[in-house]
Formats: structure tokens, sequence, C-alpha cells
């Protein structure tokens, strides 16, 4: 379909694939949107009435709340889907919010047509279950995971991965938001926040100027190769596995 020649190669194929044998309802109703960078695309507990998947640029998603804050726990991009999961899982409405880190088209199709073109075509509904049963296998074990990391490095991978959003790479990024957008993001105090930037700046990762972090290519590769490190040693071994 013309709509996925955005998509990457593979992601092309498996598109071309899902879709093959779609109803002609669904072709009928999707429509294709942009939507600006910083707004939501969608937000937890509105009504669970569209599918939403990416065709180009990165989303981020959002749980509400943790521990009485917002936690930005995941990106994605091209190829992801929005809404599927609450439907199968018979959720009235949508569990997480999501929001653009940067410009992106999006594919929407009413949820009604969705289903009723997944109950019809088998090899779809098997390539769906299929892809979403191993994203909740994965996501289940990294939020087991995240439970075991020290807040130290939490702000690590925070900062690689406002890093890699950047374009282009290899040039140093400053991070403009407040501390107190910054430790809603991660979830911790800014309290918490501001000691762990002090111990990453003396540890020559990062610098600060007039209270704006900046991430030199230098203290991201190391930030990058310490978290690699920390997640498939030390944080592995506190949970036993």
């Amino acid at each position: 379909m013309e709509v996925f020649k955005e998509l990457p190669v593979k992601k092309q194929e498996y598109m071309e694939r899902l879709f093959q044998n779609c109803t002609e309802e669904v072709k009928y109703y999707m429509s294709v949107a942009d939507v600006k960078e910083g707004q939501l695309l969608i937000e937890a507990g509105e009504k669970c009435d569209y599918i939403y998947i990416i065709l180009s640029g990165k989303v981020s998603g959002i749980e509400w709340p943790m521990y009485g804050r917002s936690y930005y726990f995941k990106d994605y991009g091209p190829g992801d889907f929005f809404g599927e999961i609450e439907y199968f899982a018979d959720l009235s409405n949508y569990r997480i919010s999501a929001i653009a880190l940067t410009e992106c088209r999006v594919l929407i199709i009413p949820i009604i047509y969705y289903m009723e073109w997944l109950r019809s075509d088998v090899e779809a509904l098997y390539l769906r279950t299929k892809e979403n049963t191993g994203r909740l296998i994965s996501q289940t074990a990294d939020a087991r995971r995240y439970l075991f990391i020290e807040s130290r490095e939490r702000l690590m991978m925070h900062l690689i991965r406002r890093y890699e959003q950047k374009q282009p790479l290899k040039k140093p990024l400053e991070i403009k938001a407040s501390r107190e957008k910054l430790s809603e993001e991660i979830g911790f105090s800014v309290k918490t926040l501001n000691r762990n930037i002090k111990k990453l700046e003396e540890d020559d990762l990062i610098s600060v100027k007039k209270g704006k972090i900046i991430i030199p290519e230098a203290g991201y590769l190391k930030m990058k190769q310490h978290i690699a490190y920390y997640i498939n040693g030390e944080v592995c071994q506190k949970a036993d596995i």
C-alpha cells in the first residue's frame, strides 16, 4: 500500500503482508495525519476509539502516574502501533499517553473497523498477536530490570536517550529543560536529580553551564558503555537472573 512507503524496508514488507487482505471499510476510513513535535498523540484515560500506526518520526510513551508523577518510559518509531493492546485486553480507555518527540506522520484507523477486519483475517490476527506478545514480554522484562537501577544510572539512561534523539549525532547536546521537568520525566525528586547531575559532572561525563546540561560525544559514549555493563552485569546479579 502506498501509505507505507515511508517505512523502512522490513517494516514495509511486514505491513504489506499484514494489510494484504484488509477490508474495504479499513481502506475507506483510514487516514493519515501530521503531528507536531511536543503534541499529544493520545492521552491516557481517553476513550480508545482509534488505532495509531507511526509512519515517520518518534513518539514517547508516558505512564500516568508513577509515584504521583508522570514517567517517560519508552520511545517508539516507524511501524509501532498504539491503541491495539488496550482493545485486546477489553479496556475501553487508553492505558498510556503518547507525545511526539519529533514531527510525526501517523496512520489512523477507527478501532471498530480494524477489529472487525482482524476477526475475519486469521493471518493478520496471528501477525498482530505474535507482535504484541513479544512486545509485552520485552516491556515486562524491562520494567523488572528498571526496579533495580540506581538513580545515577537512571539519569544516565535518560541522558543517553535524549542524546540519541537529536540530529545530528556526534555534536554536544544542550538540554534546556528545567530541573523540575527533568525530574518529572525520570521519576525522582529535584533534590535527587541535582545530586546525581553533580556526580556526573565530577566524573567529566557532562558539564553544566548556566544551569543547562551539556552532553559531549565522549561523555555520551562513556555513559553508554557504563550502562551496557551495568545492565548486563550488576543489575542481573541483583535481580538473580
